[in-house]
Formats: structure tokens, sequence, C-alpha cells
């Protein structure tokens, strides 16, 4: 029998989950980069890489020991290397792409930057296949850019119908259309929507 905490997530892919719980850590740390107690997080990140690898070792109907070994991992940040919980997504001829659970230093440290990326709470299951498939690609989904491909996103589809907006930014248009709270984009459009400014057409791109 499933554990119904772990159930909701355990359909999606390896990447997919720890891709989620990786965002919502980064979240959380970034929020309190700058309080003295920061250390305290340490607690919180242990419970949720327990609860990350426990929804993988039901998954694949294996132990949270042997999930560890399989996805621990070293990355270095901020002066040295630390430990992490990392899936890695190869891509013929590109740089593979990395979601990674931890690994990031939890003291106070006013300059931290650590992007907190929107993450879908719902418990309904969302179509993580067809969006890795859509990274996969590597193309921008606005101006058609193969460089430093990300992923915007948003709560839920109702904020893309902003009440009193005149005319609503090309990105949202492109969202709302679809259907999708992700949209896949380069890093120059992705700067551009966070920053209110118009994203690139696929004209202004140099091949």
């Amino acid at each position: 029998m499933e554990n119904p905490r772990t159930a909701p997530r355990s359909h999606e892919s390896d990447f997919s989950i720890v891709d989620k719980y990786g965002s919502e850590f980064r979240g959380i740390a970034q929020y309190y980069a700058l309080a003295k107690n920061r250390y305290w997080l340490h607690h919180l990140q242990w419970v949720m890489g327990r609860s990350l690898l426990r929804t993988l070792a039901n998954k694949h109907k294996t132990t949270v020991r042997k999930m560890a070994r399989r996805l621990t991992a070293e990355v270095y940040h901020q002066g040295r290397m630390r430990m992490c919980l990392e899936v890695k997504l190869e891509r013929p001829g590109k740089e593979p792409l990395t979601a990674r659970f931890g690994g990031i230093r939890l003291t106070t440290d006013p300059l931290v930057n650590i992007e907190d990326r929107f993450t879908d709470r719902d418990r309904t299951p969302p179509p993580r296949a067809e969006l890795i498939t859509r990274l996969m690609a590597g193309t921008c989904e606005l101006c058609g850019s193969r460089e430093e491909i990300q992923i915007h996103h948003v709560r839920k589809l109702a904020d893309l119908n902003v009440r009193g907006r005149r005319e609503r930014p090309s990105w949202m248009l492109t969202m709302a259309a679809l259907k999708r709270k992700t949209l896949v984009v380069c890093k120059r459009c992705h700067v551009a929507i966070h920053a209110g400014q118009p994203t690139r057409r696929p004209t202004q791109v140099v091949k």
C-alpha cells in the first residue's frame, strides 16, 4: 500500500521530484538569508530530504538508504564542497539538465543569490513528462533562442488573467492560450518577464 503522503508525487519522474523539492527549499533559504539563526534550516533540510528520499523509495519500491546512495553527490558552493541529492537528465550534444536538493550554505548571508521558482503545490498530478520533453528540446517558447534555457512558473492559471490590466504581455497570452503554468524560456526572456519588460520575438534572435 502506498504512503498517502508520498503517493501524489510518485507518478512523476525522478528529475521532476528532486527539482520540485529543491525549488521549495531554495525559496525558503533565500527568504531567511539575513536571519542570524539561519542555520536552524539544517533541520528543515533534513526533514525535507527524508521526505524526498521516501517519495523516491516508494516510487521505485526500494529503501531510503539505497536511494540516498544513488542520488548523493557533491557540489561546490561558496568556498567548499557540499553534499546534496542530485539527478541529471542527459541531453545529446548538450550539457545535462540538473535537478538538485540541498548543497547550499545555511549561515547568514546578505549577498546570497538563490533563485526561488514558483512550484505547483496542487494535489492534481501535473503533466511533468510533457514539461521534460519541452526542456529537452532546448528552445525558448517565446523567441526561439537555444541559449541558457530555464523555466518560468506561475502559481495557477488564474494568475494569467489580471484584473485591470489593459494589455497582457505576450508571454502571459502564450501561457493562457496553451493553458500551461510553465513556460520554457531563455535567460534573457526570463529576466524580461520578471522585470516587466517586453520579451524578444523570434525575428530578434541572432542565429
